[in-house]
């Protein structure tokens, strides 16, 4: 079965620093070529790539010698790459004139076929040709069904399509002054949530070289996951600077390093299950605690980012389980982890006090603000439940640090 395990330095494999050209010499003799060409091409600084090409080119010994010798200045034309039995006529017409042509529309003849596994190693592009020789680069992930969900091919377009900037689709102008307390307690909630969007879209960075190329539409669709969080993380840390608050104290990294840790992909993938479903809980019901109106589009934004981040989770888990069932039960073992870290977040004054005087108006209506968000946890906590149903998924019974929480 493939690696899949995360690795660091991404060391080179055995054998791939020095390749044995033996088969380019015993062409190199076919063509009339001296013993000892390859190797001064080879010194010369040529690769062993360029060398076949030249060699399928028919370049005779002569030719070869004059060349390396510096009496040739060019390896003569070779249109071999025309004739590349690839599949050929293709018209990709867009079936939504309004969407225009997107990647589904791609999706045609051997074009559109993603394989179960993906072997190839380098970063050819699904349905072309392959080149003899070519490099190793590094992909560990090969199995679609570790890292597939058919929804990734229409959510990359939304997510082109609904792109916004922070800069200006947010009315920065409309700010006003906040009480003291609510300004702080503002202000620390976005200096946590600035600090997790950066985090984990640099988690998810780390792990996009690692899938293999044939999964293109996937990889194109974790790209803009990636750029999301790029943004809010942006929009959350203006926020805290624009009012005349600042950053406040570092968020809790507990629920961050479970997720670093992760050893494989369905293991980061269930650990931000957890989290991406919570999130998505929280800023739909951003109304709840923002102070303006500036605030409630800034949460409108993220929910709406979030919701297909949150789709990609149920579909892949879903696509996982019924293609790998014998790994249902490992995925118990995700979940208890990250409910744990999350219900740890969730008890730190400095994430649940935040919000509890925002939903209450203030320190003074501080203990209707926990009652308030109490009610908010727990619905968190059951919708993350139903995310999981909608996967095929049942968690009989949560994480005792994690219920212990939405008690408190």
């Amino acid at each position: 079965m493939p690696n899949v395990h995360r690795r660091g330095s991404r060391p080179r494999r055995p054998g791939h620093e020095s390749r044995n050209p033996q088969e380019a010499r015993d062409k190199a003799r076919e063509l009339g070529w001296e013993d000892g060409l390859i190797e001064l091409a080879l010194a010369k600084g040529h690769s062993l790539q360029v060398i076949w090409q030249a060699l399928r080119a028919g370049v005779d010994g002569q030719r070869a010698k004059e060349f390396l010798q510096g009496g040739q200045t060019a390896i003569p034309r070779d249109l071999s790459w025309m004739n590349v039995p690839t599949e050929w006529g293709i018209r990709a017409r867009p079936s939504d004139p309004a969407m225009g042509l997107t990647i589904a529309d791609l999706m045609i003849g051997t074009y559109g076929d993603v394989p179960d596994v993906w072997t190839n190693r380098s970063e050819i592009a699904r349905g072309s040709y392959p080149n003899p020789i070519v490099e190793d680069m590094g992909y560990t992930i090969f199995e679609k069904a570790l890292v597939w969900a058919d929804c990734c091919v229409p959510l990359y377009e939304e997510a082109i399509r609904d792109r916004w900037v922070s800069a200006t689709d947010l009315n920065w102008n409309s700010l006003e002054p906040l009480p003291h307390d609510l300004e702080r307690a503002v202000c620390q909630f976005m200096t946590e949530q600035s600090e997790r969007a950066y985090f984990t879209g640099a988690l998810w960075s780390g792990w996009l070289p690692e899938i293999s190329y044939g999964f293109l539409e996937l990889k194109l669709f974790l790209s803009t996951i990636i750029y999301d969080l790029a943004r809010h993380s942006e929009a959350f840390r203006k926020r805290a600077l624009a009012n005349g608050g600042g950053l406040g104290l570092q968020a809790p990294t507990d629920y961050s390093r479970v997720a670093k840790e992760a050893r494989s992909f369905p293991e980061l993938a269930a650990i931000l299950f957890v989290q991406d479903s919570m999130l998505y809980t929280l800023f739909s019901h951003g109304d709840e605690f923002a102070q303006n109106e500036l605030e409630r589009d800034l949460y409108r934004f993220v929910a709406r980012d979030r919701k297909r981040m949150l789709d990609y989770h149920i579909e892949r888990m879903k696509h996982m389980l019924f293609k790998l069932p014998d790994r249902r039960d490992e995925q118990n073992l995700y979940f208890n982890k990250a409910e744990s870290r999350m219900g740890k977040d969730w008890a730190d004054p400095a994430v649940s006090e935040p919000l509890a005087i925002l939903l209450g108006g203030g320190v003074a209506n501080i203990e209707e603000g926990k009652r308030k968000l109490r009610d908010l946890r727990k619905l968190q906590v059951d919708n993350y439940l139903a995310d999981l149903q909608k996967a095929t998924f049942i968690r009989k019974h949560i994480n005792g640090r994690l219920e212990q929480a939405i008690q408190a």
